[in-house]
């Protein structure tokens, strides 16, 4: 746990609401104590862990939205927002209908099925966590059967529409969903991992339903056992992962302890949300965005190569970084105060510097975001499981000279994003054929290289005596070794055990090790020059 690089003199909460805000700010950004005056954002909160907040609070009575979290983002003026009145009751929460039939496809689902066309079963998202010493996995299957029931998205299936395309509906929960493996007697044991957890991601199937699939790690004596979990990417997020997670462990100790699986109620269906996003789209209503997103894929300077520019996701090679704990902690926590600003603005900052040096001008980058926008009043996806990602062209023009004006300029770019990024993938993939907004991005070439930051991961194991006792490192291989790679380098940060970790995929064939190893290792310097230049 992070002690904390208070921007403030920490003041107590002052009665139940703010008690509760406190409590839930310390256990999502991992630090001992939060103040009432203690600000979100500059303890290294970001979208994603607020959107892991307010599912917690809406767990315990507080109905909180994103909108509010960016308003007010300290725990006083947020629980003035509230209103004392949901402290002393929980909120009405209904249960959403268990969904069934078509589901309309997201943006993101399109551009997938766009871009993967070799072998579109092979693209999973999975997990490796160390579990605890006395996991049954008879329970642990139970367990994940009540998650799946419970998140309808994990229950879709797919299937050709005869026109080139693909229709995803609902289906029944499928069997199978956890092997298990006794590694005890394994003299390779890092080749069995691998091995068993190529077997579950080779398993993923589209038509046939089985999108999810576990693997039970059983070790020798005195080492914990491991569960490997693999998901289809079609249905799945970074989001998505932590409420996977959160609730695999609370209905494993229900069943554990003997009483049924309760979860909560069911937030909005994905359902809901894509056929939503589809009408709206198709209203209109993102139509006066299209100039925006046209002008931001023109006239930037595109990446220099070693080589032919492509590449499969089988060659795929990894350069990283990694921060130490205190220039971790000074950029989640220093700069965002210092700067006024937010992690996420630090990171490309210092990405356009790394890039702007590199090809000499500005760059055009894919940006992911979480997408769980709040475009509709009655859509509530604070802890719906689905694919909510937007990917959207940004153009970092970051100017040399002092960080402080280079974090201006690109939280200044940021700020003037419409809706978040969302509108662009929703008018080139959901716009009617033939419309102008369509017409207009539908045949725009991709930016070569994308980012993701995925947030901080420390509050993914419980190391109290939970179920999920730590992350592991990443087993198998989770896309098809023939697909071609959308990008050619991505470019993903996260923070896990207090430390930012920075990979640079990439496709030798394209870039040398060399080329990126100097790329990686002057973003892992910019990064610590801001953190020093937070501190001064």
């Amino acid at each position: 746990m992070q002690t904390g690089q208070l921007a403030t003199a920490y003041e107590a909460p002052r009665d139940k609401t703010e008690e509760t805000l406190a409590a839930l700010w310390a256990k999502v950004l991992d630090v001992e104590r939060v103040g009432v005056h203690d600000n979100f954002f500059e303890l290294g909160g970001d979208s994603i862990l607020s959107i892991q907040l307010i599912s917690h609070a809406r767990q315990a009575g507080l109905r909180l939205t994103s909108k509010q979290m960016f308003i007010h983002q300290t725990v006083a003026e947020l629980a003035s927002a509230i209103g004392n009145s949901d402290a002393d009751a929980p909120a009405a929460r209904e249960q959403a209908p268990e969904a069934a039939g078509k589901v309309e496809l997201t943006p993101v689902q399109r551009w997938f099925f766009a871009e993967h066309t070799v072998d579109p079963d092979r693209y999973a998202m999975s997990v490796h966590v160390a579990l605890a010493p006395d996991t049954d996995p008879a329970v642990l299957e139970r367990a994940l059967a009540a998650v799946v029931d419970h998140h309808d998205a994990l229950r879709m299936r797919y299937a050709d529409d005869g026109a080139g395309g693909w229709v995803q509906e609902y289906g029944e929960r499928p069997e199978g969903l956890l092997r298990v493996r006794d590694l005890t007697a394994v003299a390779d044991r890092e080749r069995a991992l691998d091995e068993a957890a190529l077997e579950a991601q080779r398993a993923l199937d589209l038509c046939a339903g089985t999108l999810v699939r576990g693997v039970f790690l059983r070790l020798p004596a005195g080492a914990p056992p491991r569960l490997f979990l693999a998901v289809h990417h079609l249905v799945m997020d970074g989001v998505s992962w932590r409420i996977v997670m959160d609730d695999l462990s609370i209905a494993y100790a229900q069943l554990a302890e003997g009483r049924p699986v309760d979860l909560g109620p069911r937030t909005s269906s994905y359902q809901q949300w894509a056929e939503r996003l589809t009408t709206y789209v198709r209203s209109g209503a993102l139509d006066h965005e299209t100039a925006y997103w046209r002008k931001a894929l023109s006239g930037a300077m595109d990446i220099p190569c070693d080589g032919p520019a492509a590449g499969t996701y089988g060659e795929v090679a990894v350069e990283s970084s990694a921060l130490d704990r205190s220039t971790t902690d000074a950029l989640l926590q220093r700069a965002p105060a210092a700067f006024r600003t937010r992690i996420n603005d630090v990171l490309l900052a210092a990405l356009g510097r790394v890039l702007r040096d590199w090809t000499g001008g500005p760059v055009t980058i894919a940006l992911e975001g979480h997408g769980r926008e709040e475009l509709f009043d009655d859509i509530d996806l604070s802890r719906t499981v689905g694919w909510f990602t937007t990917i959207y062209p940004v153009a970092l023009d970051v100017p040399k000279g002092p960080w402080e004006a280079a974090l201006k300029t690109v939280k200044k770019t940021l700020r003037k994003l419409p809706g978040r990024g969302l509108g662009y993938g929703a008018l080139r993939y959901l716009s009617e054929a033939g419309g102008a907004a369509h017409t207009a991005l539908a045949a725009t070439s991709q930016p070569r290289i994308s980012f993701n930051y995925l947030g901080q991961w420390d509050g993914a194991a419980d190391n109290g005596g939970g179920l999920i006792r730590d992350r592991l490192d990443s087993l198998g291989a989770d896309q098809a070794p023939d697909e071609t790679r959308p990008h050619l380098i991505d470019v993903v940060a996260a923070v896990s055990r207090g430390e930012l970790r920075v990979d640079w995929l990439y496709a030798p064939s394209a870039h040398t090790a060399t080329t990126v190893r100097r790329l990686a290792d002057d973003f892992a310097t910019a990064l610590r020059q801001i953190a020093a230049a937070a501190g001064n």
